[in-house]
């Protein structure tokens, strides 16, 4: 049944092999418990594994970012900033509390209770994020506003596209599974040079930060992206010109 069960679902094979291993501390918490026979772990043993996928990971180019921020509607602003520039996953997101967002001290707290690694850490808030997150922060309340926030992204890019469209821009916007994360630890990197600062910051190991995001950005990029300011209808513009030119 556990077969059958993940060889039907529709999702990639890391999504595959995070459920598989859910069950498993679930089937290990039942036994353990009694409430499952001993043998029902060899049940789980036995589901052949999805393999990962080796697909390139995609991230968002400076302008786009620019592009995103600044169609986006205002109370969408905050966690699209804080997912491309402190790098926080989207359940993290999902959870974020704005008493958990320090402005003067420059980090965003991610409880063990919300990280998926179910340790805590504190990421960034760069001087461009501080700028984007200052008009709407608030001493408590969650981050997102939102029971579901990842149903508004294909509003939003509706939206980009509507306004491309009106700008003669033909050129169709998609979003990127994961981008505003694997946008921040691309950038990051190429920024601070530093694998194991940046593991740190995102919730990760050195070893899966320097296999995945080593040199897909230089270094000129990165002071672009941590460079997108609130006040940039522009930056879109100028950033699309340095990027056709």
């Amino acid at each position: 049944m556990l077969q059958a069960w993940l060889d039907a679902m529709e999702a990639s094979g890391r999504t595959k092999q995070n459920y598989m291993r859910v069950i498993g501390t679930l089937f290990r918490f039942g036994s353990a418990r009694r409430y499952l026979p001993k043998d029902a772990i060899e049940e789980v043993k036995a589901v052949r594994q999805a393999k990962a996928d080796n697909s390139e990971i995609e991230i968002f180019t400076p302008a786009e970012f620019a592009e995103i921020l600044n169609t986006a509607r205002a109370e969408m602003v905050p966690w699209l900033a804080i997912g491309g520039l402190a790098g926080l996953r989207s359940a993290e997101l999902g959870r974020l509390d704005w008493s958990e967002v320090n402005l003067a001290e420059r980090h965003i707290e991610i409880k063990a209770s919300k990280a998926k690694t179910a340790a805590r850490r504190l990421a960034p808030i760069t001087d461009n994020l501080a700028a984007w997150l200052a008009p709407y922060a608030k001493p408590a309340g969650k981050v997102t506003g939102f029971e579901s926030w990842w149903n508004q992204i294909p509003k939003l890019v509706e939206e980009m596209n509507r306004v491309r469209h009106e700008r003669g821009n033909t050129a169709k916007f998609v979003w990127k599974h994961n981008g505003l994360r694997h946008s921040f630890c691309s950038y990051r990197l190429a920024s601070i040079k530093n694998a194991a600062q940046v593991a740190l910051e995102a919730g990760n190991s050195p070893q899966m930060i320097f296999k995945h995001y080593r040199q897909l950005v230089t270094e000129s990029e990165a002071g672009k992206w941590f460079s997108v300011q609130p006040q940039a209808a522009q930056n879109v513009v100028r950033l699309n010109k340095e990027a056709a030119a």
